[in-house]
């Protein structure tokens, strides 16, 4: 009976629009839209001209510190300080990103302990690379205003005049208190690809093994059913029957969907037995409780909206779109449902984590199958599941 319910799902081709196409197709368009944040190759090329003095020492350095970026593509030129006005009409043409203004005397004023303003132009319209530019722009000014008080404050202190100049560039040169580098995700996170591709298989694990035990619903509502108990077979064979192609259907789709995320888009998410127990769990859990819902439903259309909402719903509360982060509330609720469960068993494997580290998500898994298998059981009324 359940090869047969099998080839019949196999032959519905809603069952691979809903199980395989939809999601898949979601998945390369969240990847296209979301696939160049916190990566520079997002950014266009960056052009800055820096208008000062010839001489001026501090805007030749900022040139340089433009030059010495890796991972940004970036040309900075130093023009003269006449040229201010063409300079703003650059920028606001876009041919150049960010202009950088060093009024007349920068240097001197500097070195006598002042603080003399540094402009910066910018589009009127904003944008990501002028705001990029301006930022490193004004690191280094503020750095060598920094400096510029340090070495006032030593000549104030009786530091000799010849030995101003070393104590601004120590400064100058100090490392800052706080770095930041590229790293990797942390354990038992993914990363932002692997978080789609997870939450995709997650919601739509709900719709897959909806197939198989509505079908449950559909019979009874056309009047097979009752000629299928009629059958010399225990009548809660027919359920499990049932429940079995939705469990079938349920892991080959997830798998699927996990594996094209592996090929076309990179992402991990770890050793392949517990990656494989988290799955055979999560579907069990889905199952467990799409059989609920038709339990609960009249008619075949009711069991398929309630199986969508519920499947929505859930996945909507365990950041299958985004993550739901935080110590409020909706943070508890969001760790107690599959969907939740599911994605973070397969933080905890691409993390390295074996089977024996799964115990919070299986947890969760074996309560919502269980109780809803035992609220399914105190239903009755009905001999199949007798």
């Amino acid at each position: 009976m359940a090869a047969s319910d099998l080839r019949q799902r196999v032959r519905d081709r809603s069952v691979f629009i809903f199980a395989l196409v939809v999601p898949i197709a979601l998945m390369f368009v969240f990847n296209l839209l979301f696939s160049g944040l916190g990566s520079s190759d997002a950014l266009e090329p960056i052009k800055v001209q820096v208008a000062a003095e010839p001489d001026d020492s501090i805007a030749q350095g900022l040139v340089d510190v433009f030059g010495s970026i890796d991972g940004l593509d970036v040309t900075a030129t130093l023009v003269s300080l006449g040229s201010k006005d063409a300079l703003s009409n650059e920028v606001e043409s876009g041919a150049v990103t960010l202009g950088v203004v060093f009024p007349a005397g920068f240097a001197d004023a500097v070195q006598q302990g002042g603080s003399p303003q540094v402009e910066l132009i910018v589009p009127g319209d904003g944008g990501l690379e002028p705001g990029v530019a301006a930022s490193i722009a004004s690191g280094y000014v503020d750095r060598v205003a920094t400096a510029s008080r340090a070495a006032s404050v030593a000549g104030s202190a009786g530091v000799a005049p010849e030995d101003l100049q070393k104590v601004a560039q120590a400064v100058a040169a100090t490392a800052p208190t706080l770095t930041a580098e590229e790293g990797a995700p942390s354990d038992q996170q993914l990363s932002p690809g692997g978080y789609l591709v997870a939450g995709q298989a997650a919601l739509f694990m709900f719709f897959t093994v909806g197939f198989g035990v509505v079908t449950y619903v559909y019979e009874r509502e056309q009047g097979t059913l009752p000629r299928l108990m009629s059958m010399p077979i225990p009548p809660r064979s027919i359920i499990v029957a049932k429940v079995l192609v939705s469990f079938i259907l349920g892991v080959v789709a997830t798998a699927v969907l996990l594996g094209v995320g592996v090929l076309f888009f990179g992402v991990g998410f770890g050793n392949v037995v517990p990656v494989g127990v988290i799955v055979v769990a999560a579907v069990l859990a889905a199952t467990s409780l799409v059989l609920l819902v038709t339990r609960v439903a009249r008619t075949a259309e009711q069991a398929q909206a309630a199986t969508a909402m519920v499947g929505i719903l859930l996945g909507v509360l365990g950041g299958s779109f985004f993550p739901i982060s935080g110590s409020g509330l909706l943070a508890k609720v969001s760790d107690l449902t599959p969907t939740a469960a599911f994605i973070r068993g397969l933080g905890i494997t691409n993390g390295g984590g074996g089977v024996a580290d799964l115990g919070a998500p299986l947890a969760v898994f074996a309560i919502f199958a269980l109780g809803s298998v035992v609220v399914s059981l105190a239903l009755g009324n009905d001999e199949s599941f007798a």
